[in-house]
């Protein structure tokens, strides 16, 4: 397999100079969660969604009129379209990034995201463990009463796209950074400034997608391209014990 059979190609760029709000308004419309910047033709910086939520965190509402190369990121890798793809998914892994970016010289023509890895890697990769063996058994979670800023501030704390908000064992919820980045273009649109004071349960998905931790991998793959989604609670007699994404899936590949 190589890198030409994993990417995404028809790269959607920024220029360097462009304001915040349109790189959310491209996530949220297309379902992106990294954009290149280029400057003066050149490759800079990935912006990730991740990275915006962090520049709303630190400068609220007045981040996002301010150019994305101010929250653009240099953790990414480069490869060619015909690079061994598992030797590009080993090398994400021991740079702890999660894109790499496909460069033909120096023209960019595609990309290769955690998401791409887990839709497009042949299921035989995924067969080797179950859930349980993978899984974070000590997951992140908020309660439904935290703010969106405090969520904001967890997340980019600790580097998640994924925040369970929990009563005691019990899972009530799912926000992902996509949630967030909707509801925020959404009311910066509205009224030109963002409430990251309400509570956290107003954005969250109900009844989220969960798995047992006795499945398998390639169980939990199936469920994620099915339902397109990226994460998945762990529950077990109504309890919560955790939770599995592409991230904990990618890593394991090359083990």
């Amino acid at each position: 397999m190589i890198a030409h059979e994993l990417m995404t190609g028809g790269v959607v760029t920024m220029n360097h100079n462009e304001e915040l709000t349109t790189a959310v308004q491209l996530m949220v419309d297309h379902g992106f969660r990294h954009i290149p910047i280029i400057e003066g033709g050149s490759l800079r910086l990935v912006l990730t969604a991740l990275g915006i939520i962090s520049g709303l965190v630190n400068n609220g509402d007045n981040a996002m009129r301010e150019p994305v190369l101010k929250y653009g990121s240099d953790r990414f890798i480069t490869a060619s379209q015909n690079d061994d793809a598992m030797g590009v998914i080993r090398e994400m892994t021991n740079n702890n990034v999660d894109v790499a970016l496909i460069l033909s010289g120096r023209e960019l023509v595609g990309i290769i995201t955690e998401r791409d890895v887990v839709a497009k890697s042949p299921d035989h990769l995924f067969t080797k463990y179950k859930i349980h063996e993978i899984a974070n058994r000590e997951p992140i979670t908020v309660s439904e009463d935290a703010t969106l800023r405090d969520a904001m501030g967890i997340m980019t704390k600790h580097n998640i796209r994924h925040l369970l908000i929990t009563d005691g064992d019990k899972l009530l919820g799912v926000v992902s950074v996509k949630d967030i980045l909707r509801h925020v273009i959404k009311y910066h649109k509205l009224r030109g400034r963002v409430d990251f004071d309400i509570p956290i349960s107003r954005l969250m998905s109900h009844n989220p997608i969960t798995i047992d931790s006795g499945a398998s991998v390639l169980d939990a793959v199936k469920l994620m391209r099915r339902n397109n989604i990226s994460s998945l609670p762990i529950v077990e007699a109504g309890r919560l014990m955790g939770i599995v994404t592409e991230h904990d899936m990618v890593k394991n590949i090359v083990k």
